[in-house]
């Protein structure tokens, strides 16, 4: 959906425009004519001839001009009338405030909305809403907003775009008096333009220095992702408040990983392959993104911090915070520690994080030659200064702290400085302003402020040319009930895309038994093979060591009964017989199907301890070997496969190779397979290679 109209309209109008106090369309007719828009700006409403110094007309085609944009301010019933009757005029695009549509889950409300979005798409008609709050564009001075604000558009600094699914949250945005905002965009209900749509359209604007998105849910996954891939190439922070992860998870998932992949994991595993910065609460959210704001692009290069201090014990809350949220203190170098020695007193330590006692900060000079000292050390990216800033400073260290950072930057320092206290900072404008328009950031307090430095470190180590930055997502939603590859067919399937299996031998009988027992060498594993029963060990189908061809008679008959007896409606289609493979660390690779981001590629600690441990790596498909070896470094147990206590190194390369395959074969199968699970995989020596010891395919029938 192209958004050019809603975000830069050449003119506007508002159709129900009034001066009832309070009311959408007295916001939004006082909005707009705050816009600079060159067409114009018109009311429309039959009840009065004049509102607020401007003509008013007494339907939308007695406007004489055509609009870029209508804003629809009237109750829901008369919006779809006056929507087709826009677009009939040539109108380009429309902003709906009215609620009462989907979000209500009423029939009536529903279906207005799908004849709203039918009508949207057919004409490619972007509409913003229903049941939103507006949108508000700082860099081209247009507003279509219709919540109360005294949002000046003239005074407050751009650079960040806020994209809401909440009225609320976007509202308090709006009104956070120093957030550096670009763009607010309250989306609605999102079905006609989505909020997929405008992060699309605002992520391309040189304007936007970060994209701040609250996200309920997903309409789009596949722009999503091209818009995040678009993004992380260009290194643009997308920071995002996710709510509503929680979930049941996949109750009726046949796999280990289907039951291992919820919402939540899903969620993370897409940000993280795409370098998005994920928040968890508001304070956060405005922390992180007004502070990528500020800092335009003058990132920590190296992404390593120097925590300089008034005290001990705000040294040792700067230590405990930073390793806390992996916020990187490097040593200084030796010239380093030399030059700050010249400025703190004998007793102080000249290491990181500085405590540089109080003695250091009442003299302002020799605060800015410590700044200079550590401006000009390399293992350093960013200074830290633990110092609580207020809106009136009159005197002490803090305002010696603040004048010395501005005098530094003044006279040439470079590398990004942050103000982070122990208590809550200031929220007002004055001396806010001046830091951050020298680039100096001015984070919240203590913990939030360690912890979106260790987000800033994060992104900073995000390397998007090692990630795949595509999403495997089906054509159409998977809608056919789900059918089960037995063993025998599930190995052979994967065995055409060059995954390692054993030979494998079907015994529909005692007689196909006994002719597979003369091709064979013993020891043998004898399984069922069945598309009912996909975990064999709780139904008796699994026999081990069989070493003879009385062993292998009765086990054929003990499994088949056994798991008869389990599951009596079971089609049992024989058992499989192959030989004995050598044991090495279990490992599980699968596949499951999200029915919004598509097949994600799911490895950890296989076998029976799969479900007990849980430890497991979610990434979506496709992906490349860089984030295969990502993905096993997620592990808690990777030591197993890293020569632990002494044990040989692991095959790690062979097993990323089938990694990377599994994921490719998802890719290339998306529009049919719903779930894989190889477990165990058995991983040897390095340079042994891997061998898939169980396989489950499910695919999803149409």
């Amino acid at each position: 959906m192209n958004c050019e109209k809603l975000l830069r309209p050449d003119s506007i109008t508002v159709v129900g425009a009034t001066d009832r106090a309070g009311s959408f369309g007295e916001s939004a007719a006082r909005q707009a004519l705050k816009s600079a828009v060159p067409g114009g700006v018109y009311f429309v409403n039959p009840s009065r001839a004049e509102l607020f110094g401007q003509p008013c007309y007494a339907s939308l085609s007695d406007v004489p001009h055509v609009s870029d944009c209508v804003v629809v301010c009237t109750p829901r019933d008369a919006i779809l009338p006056i929507l087709e009757q826009a677009v009939g005029l040539g109108v380009g695009a429309a902003v709906v405030y009215a609620s009462g549509f989907s979000e209500e889950h009423s029939a009536e409300g529903e279906a207005l909305e799908r004849k709203m979005a039918e009508l949207s798409h057919k004409f490619d008609f972007p509409i913003l809403g229903p049941n939103c709050g507006g949108l508000l564009n700082n860099e081209d001075k247009i507003s279509l907003w219709g919540l109360t604000t005294d949002f000046d558009m003239q005074t407050r600094a751009g650079g960040i775009a806020v994209i809401a699914q909440s009225g609320y949250i976007a509202q308090n945005m709006v009104n956070t008096p120093f957030f550096n905002i670009s763009y607010a965009i309250s989306t609605g209900n999102g079905n006609c333009t989505t909020l997929e749509d405008f992060l699309d359209a605002v992520i391309d604007d040189s304007r936007v220095l970060v994209a701040a998105v609250y996200l309920e849910g997903v309409k789009d996954a596949e722009k999503l992702g091209q818009a995040l891939a678009r993004a992380a190439l260009a290194k643009k922070p997308v920071v995002v408040l996710k709510s509503g992860k929680s979930s049941k998870g996949a109750k009726a998932a046949a796999s280990h990983t289907g039951n291992l992949a919820g919402s939540a994991r899903v969620y993370d595993a897409v940000f993280k392959k795409f370098g998005v910065i994920e928040v968890d609460s508001i304070e956060e959210f405005i922390c992180a993104a007004q502070m990528f704001s500020v800092l335009a692009g003058n990132f920590p290069y190296p992404a390593t911090f120097a925590g300089l201090n008034l005290s001990g014990g705000e040294n040792t809350l700067c230590a405990d915070l930073s390793e806390k949220h992996c916020v990187e203190l490097p040593d200084f170098s030796p010239e380093t520690i030399s030059e700050i020695k010249k400025y703190i007193p004998g007793f102080a330590t000249a290491g990181n994080p500085l405590d540089g006692t109080t003695s250091l900060f009442s003299k302002i000079e020799n605060i800015v030659n410590v700044i200079h000292a550590v401006d000009r050390d390399k293992n350093v990216g960013g200074i830290i200064f633990g110092v609580n800033v207020r809106e009136k400073i009159t005197g002490g260290p803090p305002k010696a702290i603040t004048d010395a950072v501005l005098a530094a930057r003044g006279q040439g320092c470079k590398k990004p400085i942050f103000l982070v206290g122990t208590q809550e900072t200031t929220k007002g404008l004055e001396i806010r302003s001046l830091l951050e328009s020298n680039g100096i950031v001015l984070t919240s307090c203590g913990e939030i402020g360690y912890s979106v430095l260790g987000k800033l470190a994060k992104f900073m180590a995000f390397e998007p040319e090692k990630s795949s930055l595509s999403l495997a997502v089906a054509d159409a939603p998977h809608t056919g009930a789900p059918k089960a590859l037995n063993e025998y067919e599930s190995k052979q399937e994967i065995a055409r895309y060059g995954l390692p299996v054993f030979k494998q031998y079907a015994a529909r009988t005692q007689s196909d038994l006994e002719f597979i027992l003369k091709e064979v060498k013993y020891p043998l594993v004898m399984k069922i093979f069945s598309p009912d029963i996909p975990h064999k060990t709780e139904a008796g189908g699994i026999k081990l060591n069989i070493r003879s061809e009385g062993e292998a008679i009765v086990a054929f008959h003990d499994i088949l009964k056994s798991c008869a007896a389990f599951n009596p409606n079971a089609r049992l289609d024989g058992v499989l017989v192959n030989e004995m493979v050598p044991a090495g660390v279990e490992i599980i690779i699968g596949v499951t199907n999200d029915s919004q981001f598509g097949l994600h590629l799911l490895v950890g600690l296989g076998g029976v301890f799969v479900e007990i441990f849980k430890d497991v790596v979610l990434y979506p498909c496709p992906i490349n070997k860089d984030e295969a070896h990502a993905m096993l470094r997620g592990l808690k147990s990777f030591e197993l496969l890293n020569g632990f206590r002494g044990k040989p190194l692991a095959d790690v390369d062979a097993l990323v190779d089938v990694m990377v395959k599994v994921s490719e074969y998802a890719a290339q199968n998306k529009n049919t397979l719903k779930e894989l699970d190889l477990n165990p995989l058995f991983v040897y020596e390095k340079g042994k290679g891997v061998v898939v010891v169980d396989a489950l395919v499910v695919k999803s029938c149409k």
